[in-house]
């Protein structure tokens, strides 16, 4: 069952009025007629016999006219019901598709806000799903950063502490070459002190410098004072000391050859 909406309701009062209204206006039609009709038969003066065969025949004439007029009004009120009725079934099928077209248009509205609501939906569902990679990747970048700082924070010791024992074996090992070099020194002077002869006329507590040269073996390849001791015969007899020292002792460790390879000493005999 359709519901009538306002204008319906408003069409088919406007229809309803618009029969009344022909309606009456054939009623006044045929009332205005019957007047003129009776009001003929009362006004007429009485007329010979012949005279009322006339009208008599006037009479019947104007019934039929009547008639025909009665018929003419009943079919165009026919006509006009019938038109009526055809505008009102108009009337409702224009209402019936304005009214499909009103569920049509309210449906597709409802499935324009469904799908907006759902493509509302997944937007915010995607935006959550992609702050939470974002929180993940940084959580991530961050972890990764803090494993590398540690990472170069080991690194970092253990290169100073590599550092460190490196420098306390270098020093170590100095410490070792320095007094294995000091002990060679003191052989050196020894042995050449042992192959020296104090030149004629030299006196007590005299000193110079030599500088020796030597190879691998220990075998002097050169041997000169650089810092006399004001003496020459003094500074020549050292020089033939060294000669007819050689060769020289040496360290056994080859790492500490390089400390003798021209080495420089202080030669002062004690007797």
């Amino acid at each position: 069952m359709v519901n009538d909406n306002p204008g319906q309701r408003a069409g088919r009062r406007k229809s309803a009025g618009g029969y009344r209204a022909v309606v009456y206006a054939v009623l006044v039609h045929l009332v205005v007629l019957a007047l003129l009709v009776v009001s003929f038969r009362f006004t007429s003066q009485p007329e010979p016999p012949q005279v009322m065969q006339a009208r008599v025949v006037e009479d019947d004439g104007a019934r039929k006219e009547v008639e025909r007029l009665r018929r003419e009004q009943e079919a165009k009120i026919q006509e006009e019901l019938k038109r009526q009725e055809q505008l009102k079934r108009q009337e409702e099928l224009k209402a019936q598709q304005t009214q499909r077209e009103t569920a049509e248009a309210e449906k597709q509205r409802q499935a324009a806000e469904t799908e907006a609501k759902r493509a509302a939906e997944q937007k915010r569902k995607q935006e959550e799903e992609r702050k939470r990679q974002a929180a993940e990747a940084e959580k991530k970048r961050q972890a990764e950063a803090q494993r590398k700082q540690e990472a170069e924070r080991r690194q970092e010791a253990e290169s100073a502490l590599k550092q460190q024992l490196a420098a306390e074996e270098q020093e170590l090992a100095q410490a070792r070459a320095q007094t294995e070099i000091a002990r060679y020194e003191a052989l050196i002077r020894q042995k050449v002190e042992r192959n020296w002869a104090r030149p004629p006329g030299a006196p007590q507590g005299m000193e110079c410098r030599v500088r020796v040269r030597l190879v691998a073996s220990g075998e002097v390849l050169q041997a000169t004072v650089v810092q006399s001791s004001g003496n020459a015969a003094f500074d020549r007899s050292v020089e033939n000391a060294v000669y007819k020292a050689s060769p020289l002792p040496i360290p056994d460790d080859k790492t500490l050859f390089d400390y003798f390879r021209e080495l420089e000493f202080k030669f002062r005999p004690e007797g």
